[in-house]
């Protein structure tokens, strides 16, 4: 063999480690989470089930602002992830999104509620402040401040790859 092809084979064996090092060692990318924190907007809507008004004083503490509606099919896909996470003590509040609220009542009837409450959102007002372009969107909370959203279905992965690392670093859910 030549000096030249020698050198040839060794040069693209190095450059194939390295892009498989780069790869293998890269963070991963996921387009639907936003890390920027904002203060949760001011707003004054109803409980779904009662006429109890709920604004953004009403919400201490650290909890998951879940967007969801019942004709929104990926929400359902997503909600029994959301029930196994309430069942795991984590605190979720829903905002219901420009859904009727008789549709509403009977799909959490249906499938189950893994909310603290849920807020009626029916214009969409507060989820237009909250920058939501669709549902499900799922923000992270903690002493109104919102601290990361996520568009799209949360799942196990979603959870422990954009959710987890912030509220381990932010020692997030201890006492609350």
């Amino acid at each position: 063999m030549t000096f030249l092809l020698r050198a040839l084979i060794l040069g693209l064996t190095l450059l194939f480690f390295t892009f498989f090092y780069l790869y293998i060692n890269e963070d991963k990318y996921y387009p639907g989470a936003n890390f920027q924190t904002s203060d949760m907007p001011k707003f004054e809507l109803y409980d779904l089930y009662s006429e109890k008004v709920i604004n953004e004083e009403n919400l201490d503490g650290t909890f998951l602002i879940n967007v969801w509606a019942s004709w929104c099919i990926t929400c359902r896909v997503e909600h029994g992830f959301l029930v196994n996470l309430s069942n795991q003590n984590i605190p979720i509040i829903g905002l219901n999104y420009k859904d009727e609220k008789e549709n509403a009542i009977e799909w959490i009837e249906r499938f189950g509620d893994p909310y603290k409450f849920i807020i009626h959102d029916l214009k969409g007002e507060l989820a237009l402040d909250l920058g939501v372009t669709g549902a499900p969107e799922t923000f992270l909370v903690s002493n109104g401040t919102l601290i990361a959203h996520y568009r799209g279905e949360v799942n196990d992965m979603i959870w422990k790859e954009v959710f987890m690392p912030i509220i381990k670093k932010e020692g997030l859910f201890k006492n609350d």
